[in-house]
């Protein structure tokens, strides 16, 4: 029952294989560990454990018993190398957290599931997202947009009153889909949001 593996390896591999779907898909679980490695290093190079800290509602499956991750947590390295799910967790943490091969997530930091379809006030849609990718739309959810102006508050000199001076930016969504597969959409901030907000590409 030995078990060679880091805390974090282990930590970020059983995420991604309690909040990928029973699929068993090596390209939705690689996905879902790259989105949370991307975030940590956007975050100032923290850790996994440290970026869970941060943000507790980053990921369910690490305190709602998710039965996946409890699995994958308690797998010894003989258990791993018998599941393909597990094994492909194991391999796409390790990469993720290298920063070596392939971006699964293109660059995105959250990811949904099935709830993202059920939920008709999820947050994102009630934000407005796009898709980067017509093939994204896995779950037959039409794209939402709301133009939305912002301008740099000035202080009119005449009144002292904080007023709306020059136009800083706009956009019409604040996600955008960067992969989709098996059962997840991967996601980031739209680029247009981050410039006309000033918002932090990983908050």
């Amino acid at each position: 029952m030995a078990n060679t593996l880091s805390a974090e390896v282990k930590l970020l591999a059983a995420i991604a294989y309690g909040e990928a779907s029973v699929a068993d898909d090596p390209n939705e679980i690689g996905a879902i560990a790259w989105a949370v490695a991307n975030r940590a290093r956007m975050w100032d190079g923290c850790t996994v454990t440290q970026l869970i800290s941060k943000d507790k509602n980053y990921t369910y499956a690490v305190t709602d018993g998710n039965a996946r991750y409890a699995k994958l947590t308690a797998a010894s390295d003989d258990d791993i190398a018998k599941s393909a799910g597990m094994k492909a967790a194991v391999e796409q943490a390790k990469a993720a957290l290298s920063n070596t091969g392939t971006d699964l997530a293109n660059g995105g930091i959250w990811w949904d599931g099935l709830d993202f379809k059920t939920n008709a006030n999820h947050p994102k849609r009630l934000k407005g997202f796009k898709y980067g990718d017509a093939a994204h739309n896995i779950f037959g959810v039409a794209e939402v947009t709301r133009l939305i102006i912002i301008h740099w508050r000035v202080v009119n000199k005449k009144t002292g009153e904080e007023v709306d001076g020059k136009e800083r930016g706009r956009y019409d969504h604040v996600y955008v889909s960067t992969a989709a597969y098996a059962s997840t959409i991967i996601w980031k901030y739209n680029p247009d949001f981050l410039s006309a907000t000033g918002a932090k590409a990983y908050k």
